[in-house]
């Protein structure tokens, strides 16, 4: 029998059906609807995928097939980075799929060290498979194994595919076939139950064919080897860093965007903290900052989300979406000085870091537009406020502006009475502005801090706000909060 699998929670409930007739279709569907209802409807499944260029990524139709949500994790120097992605192609004839990474945090894959070929493989060439196979028992490292190719044909002599001795299992599906030089050859789809060591690989051609079909052009295709002259483990050490894990699921997006995604330790050189500190939520903040004396900066919610910055681009956070610590990770390990950090009730989030540099997910377009003219002027983005209703407020050092005229035109009364704006904080229900001399408030703003700001004697040049909760600090790091 000829069949495919994708595993849900740890039963096997996919099996390949497109090439089979319409009443072996429907016993197999009703098969597999069994399965949904004794394991549940909404069940998570996983597969591989690999690398093209310009944030593509190739698996097979079945392994995102009624995903509402697809993440690629890539695993790359001993750290795990998650990017939500969508499918732009599919070809269910041949089990294939294209994918592209939408999260902004994605920083692109850079040059790709393998080619895909296109020319018929020979029987007996000797071939390898990369990918994350039954990963709840064998582990999330990625797997290798290989063998030869066996026929140039597949089931009942199907010339849309490859038979390939190197053994697969659920999890396999989607990965890349690779021939001894490191050239793409074919995408793994199936496996066959009753042989042994009989499994199927679609060939690149189909690949290139849908690619070209749907997209018009077949530029993020790998052209250039890299890779050819080197031993099999020199290959693997370049390649693994461009074949993802990934995970898809059927669940409704959850309401609360902080549901779904994972609690990171605190990063950097503030990894190593007692273990009876790793408290959920604000008090694990509060505690970072206690220990650290100073802090530059907060990003903070009322729904579990919080952050702190300290030193040059060392931070702590709990509840974050996963492409926000990613992205801080990633700047952190590049030594990129992290200026401004914003957090939404809804998971939106920008980070202003270096001179100009910015990274970003949900934020409104206006905002970006207004970012990238500041920066095609070379003038330094300082501070940006936001929130989920498309308000904004955006500072530099010669410069600011709004998502509208009214705020525009307040910010001015504020200059003209304060002198020059440092920063400011704009909620849901209010806004403060921070001035070189002062400060100006506007609709539901904590009395507490109100009060607070008008005996301090720092120089603020950071504010935050998340309901009664506040935070406020000058460049060095003195601050004061409400947390």
């Amino acid at each position: 029998m000829y069949m495919s699998k994708k595993t849900p929670t740890f039963v096997v409930v996919n099996i390949i059906y497109w090439r089979y007739t319409m009443k072996k279709r429907i016993l197999l569907l009703l098969a597999l609807l069994c399965l949904c209802f004794t394991y549940g409807l909404a069940a998570d499944w996983s597969g591989t995928g690999w690398a093209l260029k310009d944030g593509y990524v190739v698996t097979n139709h079945h392994v995102v097939d009624g995903a509402n949500r697809i993440v690629c994790k890539f695993q790359r120097s001993g750290r795990l980075f998650e990017y939500d992605a969508e499918v732009v192609a599919t070809d269910e004839e041949h089990d294939l799929a294209l994918i592209h990474i939408t999260s902004p945090s994605f920083p692109g894959f850079g040059e790709l060290p393998y080619a895909v070929k296109t020319t018929l493989a020979n029987v007996g060439i000797k071939v390898y498979v990369l990918g994350y196979p039954l990963t709840d028992t064998m582990g999330d490292e990625i797997k290798l194994t290989d063998g030869l190719i066996s026929a140039q044909s597949g089931y009942k002599g199907d010339v849309s595919l490859y038979q390939i001795s190197a053994p697969i299992q659920p999890g396999n599906s989607g990965g890349p076939l690779f021939d001894k030089w490191g050239n793409v050859i074919g995408i793994v789809c199936a496996m066959h139950t009753q042989a042994e060591n009989a499994n199927y690989a679609v060939k690149s051609t189909h690949l290139v064919s849908m690619i070209w079909q749907h997209l018009g052009s077949i530029d993020i295709i790998p052209q250039e080897n890299h890779i050819a002259s080197l031993e099999l483990e020199d290959q693997v050490k370049r390649i693994k860093d461009f074949v993802c894990y990934i995970e898809c699921s059927s669940r409704p997006t959850a309401t609360n965007p902080y549901s779904t995604y994972t609690t990171p330790s605190p990063q950097g050189q503030y990894s190593n903290y007692d273990e009876e500190v790793m408290t959920e939520g604000r008090s694990f903040i509060r505690e970072c900052i206690t220990r650290w004396g100073e802090c530059r900066n907060v990003a903070i919610t009322e729904t579990n989300g919080d952050l702190a910055l300290h030193g040059r681009n060392g931070w702590a956070g709990k509840g974050l979406p996963v492409s926000l610590s990613n992205a801080l990770t990633e700047l952190n390990d590049d030594n990129k000085y992290i200026n401004d950090v914003q957090l939404t009730e809804n998971g939106n989030w920008i980070i202003l870091y270096g001179s100009n540099g910015f990274r970003w997910e949900g934020i409104p377009q206006s905002l970006e537009k207004k970012i990238r003219e500041y920066n095609a002027n070379n003038e330094e983005v300082t501070s940006v406020t936001f929130n989920d209703s498309g308000d904004w407020i955006v500072i530099t050092t010669e410069h600011y502006a709004s998502s509208d005229s009214r705020i525009t035109e307040w910010l001015k009364a504020g200059a003209k009475e304060f002198g020059l704006l440092w920063a400011a904080c704009i909620t849901e229900n209010g806004m403060v502005a921070c001035y070189k001399n002062g400060y100006k408030f506007f609709g539901d703003i904590p009395s507490e801090l109100r009060n607070r700001l008008q005996e301090t004697d720092l120089n603020v040049y950071r504010i935050k706000i998340a309901g009664e909760s506040y935070f406020f600090a000058d460049e060095d790091g003195h601050y004061r909060y409400k947390m």
